[in-house]
């Protein structure tokens, strides 16, 4: 009984009440002040796997800005008719709406997608795409069976191309992923063929020509049938199988003369699987092993040393992935060599070939495997998206794709043939072969998984938004590449934000002096609006422009406005005869309306403009009006909440509760309360 006293007293004095809630209210506020200066402090961090922030140099607090404020990458496409037919206005409307949408779920906000030429009445045959602050390039590269080091790596591009700026970290797999700041792209003629490579093109081609490949190979010691002696393969006819396949360099050593193993080290090894046009080709290691074959059965035949994977990412490369191709996936039938032969009569495996040799290579060389078209189609993909596979305990990027029910059922009926078969499902993602996997039983439920030895975090999620917004209406060639630099130089940037917080303290001045206490109050509350305002650009990764910057502004002067207005309402309040307290809690009461009807009338309008740059594809427009609209919300918070508790609490210290510091310089009260 004593305890529900104590609480009807508590809740029955409203001193006490009041006191409370002012102590919570002060320190919600000072957790959000808190917890804003913590996410403005971190340049980038990472929230439930999202990323947040950027790690540009020229990233301010670690905010995504735009072409204007950063720079970025200047990429046009010319376009190229399929099948002899000229493209219409449409298509490349389709063009347009296409590469928006891919640049836009790939999370590059404020880029600038534009058509060119189609003047008198003639159709756009180019295409203008602008990217803010894609300039550098991630690279991830991995040697069979992990031969180099991070030291080696990292000194190869010291030493040959004087990149001391590079960043190199060692994943679980062994691979190393690479950094650059900057990376020079290819240049072009007016008829857009490549005058030079590109800079990773070039890097590419020397690890090549540089980092050597080593082959351990071994043959069976094999008894001539005219004399019963073992025949062991010569060091010179090993030497002479490699140089009539081109390879001269090749430094070729016996481990003893009367055994038939060798090390064999060369450089330049080519792995590609398909040849231009996509289609199934040998590769060096499988030329180079059947002809060694003849010089006798292969007890082993194992390559270390060559790059395995070479990915590369982020900056330009990987905006270039993302327009320019179409991510055509193509799933085929590949009916592998026969276990056994149909004929007795015919030697099997072919080609003196182990039994444990041709079940490794009838369905991997090309030689012994053909491949036909399938019945799913890549209109039937519903959707795809970036996923993580954790089979055998490692983590691996994969795509996982959705069909619709005709591709569901068309997968079934492909997984069902391989299983009966003993074939392989190879896939395929623009003409490069990713994998071939063997089922046991066709799969049903309309779900699938691709994955690949080169995919990566960035890779995968770049083929899941081009899987997921379709073809390009017609082709398209790149025909220049180039980086821009910001609309305001570094220079330029530096000299207006310091002119922008001189006028912001010379205003916070005039408002202390004016105003007296309200004005500290005020000052106070703008600092507490700009950093809520930065630290919500961050979280929800708002692109900053000139045009936001401008509406930043306007949303300053709209908070600057709103605590004005809330002061001359108090002062109001005091002359009437008021004591403090009341007369601020009337003040904020009558300075509501005026506030509340005045910024939604903004919102409307910002939301308006954010319609019509959604119609007409204005990014520009659209982002001054998410940035006037983020920023007038956030105003009315703190003009409205924070000030409110500040000045309630400082209205309460008997020091200060005086009605002439609470009123502007110049006016008089006939009471001092």
């Amino acid at each position: 009984m004593i305890f529900i006293r104590k609480i009807i007293f508590i809740f029955t004095n409203n001193e006490r009440c009041f006191f409370l809630f002012r102590y919570k209210s002060l320190i919600f506020i000072l957790i959000l002040v808190v917890f804003s200066i913590s996410i403005l402090s971190l340049k980038q961090f990472s929230i439930f796997g999202v990323q947040i922030g950027s790690d540009s140099r020229s990233s301010l607090l670690g905010l995504t800005l735009g072409l204007d404020l950063e720079g970025g990458t200047h990429l046009v496409y010319e376009v190229i008719p399929e099948d002899g037919r000229e493209p219409t206005q449409d298509d490349m409307e389709g063009v347009r709406r296409i590469i928006n949408q891919r640049v836009n779920e790939f999370g590059v906000s404020e880029a600038k997608v534009q058509l060119l030429g189609g003047t008198d009445g003639t159709v756009s045959d180019r295409v203008l795409v602008q990217i803010p602050g894609q300039s550098g390039a991630n690279i991830t590269l991995k040697f069979k069976s992990n031969t180099q080091t991070m030291d080696d790596v990292e000194s190869f591009f010291i030493d040959n191309f004087g990149r001391n700026d590079i960043t190199i970290s060692e994943n679980d797999d062994g691979s190393f992923r690479l950094g650059f700041d900057s990376v020079s792209s290819a240049t072009f003629d007016d008829g857009g063929n490549i005058l030079t490579k590109s800079e990773v093109d070039i890097w590419s081609d020397k690890i090549i020509e540089v980092f050597p490949v080593n082959i351990q190979l071994g043959y069976k010691v094999s008894l001539s049938e005219e004399s019963d002696q073992a025949v062991i393969p010569k060091l010179e006819d090993v030497s002479k199988i490699l140089q009539d396949i081109g390879k001269n360099d090749a430094q070729i050593s016996q481990i003893n003369e009367n055994d038939p193993y060798f090390t064999i080290s060369f450089s330049g090894l080519d792995i590609k699987t398909t040849d231009s046009s996509g289609n199934p080709i040998q590769n060096e290691p499988q030329i180079i092993f059947a002809n060694l074959s003849e010089l006798g059965e292969i007890e082993f035949f194992d390559i270390q040393g060559y790059l395995e994977q070479w990915t590369v990412g982020g900056g330009v490369q990987e905006a270039k992935n993302l327009i320019g191709k179409t991510a055509q996936l193509e799933f085929r039938y590949r009916e592998c060599g026969d276990l056994t032969s149909s004929d007795p009569s015919i030697m099997w495996p072919p080609d003196g070939l182990s039994e444990e040799q041709w079940i490794n290579e009838r369905c991997v060389n090309p030689k012994y495997f053909v491949e036909s078209d399938t019945e799913i189609m890549a209109s039937d993909l519903e959707n795809a998206f970036p996923d993580v596979s954790t089979q055998s305990g490692i983590s691996r990027p994969i795509v996982s794709l959705v069909f619709n029910d005709d591709g569901a059922d068309a997968f079934y009926q492909a997984t069902d043939r391989i299983s009966r078969h003993d074939d392989r499902l190879a896939i395929y993602l623009d003409d490069e072969e990713l994998v071939a996997p063997s089922a046991t039983t066709g799969i049903s439920g309309g779900r699938a998984i691709i994955e690949g030895a080169s995919f990566t975090n960035e890779r995968v999620r770049t083929i899941a938004i081009q899987l997921r917004s379709g073809a390009l209406p017609v082709g398209l060639e790149l025909i220049q590449e180039r980086n821009v630099d910001a609309s305001l130089g570094k220079d330029s940037l530096e000299k207006s934000l310091l002119a922008g917080i001189i006028g912001l303290v010379l205003l916070m001045i005039f408002l202390i002096i004016y105003f007296k206490i309200p004005g500290v109050v005020a000052s106070l509350t703008l600092i507490i609006y700009t950093i809520l305002l930065l630290a919500t650009f961050k979280l929800l990764s708002v692109t900053l422009t000139l045009s936001g910057a401008a509406a930043v502004i306007l949303s300053l002067g709209f908070a600057v406005d709103a605590n004005v207005l809330i002061a001359e309402r108090t002062k109001e309040e005091i002359r009437s005869g008021k004591n403090i307290l009341p007369a601020i809690t009337s003040g904020f009461d009558r300075a509501w309306p005026s506030i509340r009807d005045g910024n939604f009338s903004t919102i409307i309008v910002a939301i308006v403009l954010y319609w019509f740059g959604d119609r007409f594809s204005t990014t520009v427009m659209q982002g001054f009006a998410l940035t006037l609209t983020i920023g007038v919300l956030l105003s009315m918070f703190t003009a409205f909440f924070t000030s409110r508790v500040i000045l309630r609490l400082l209205a309460n210290i008997s020091s200060i509760s005086k009605g002439s510091l609470f009123t502007p310089v110049g006016i008089n009260l006939e009471k001092d309360s």
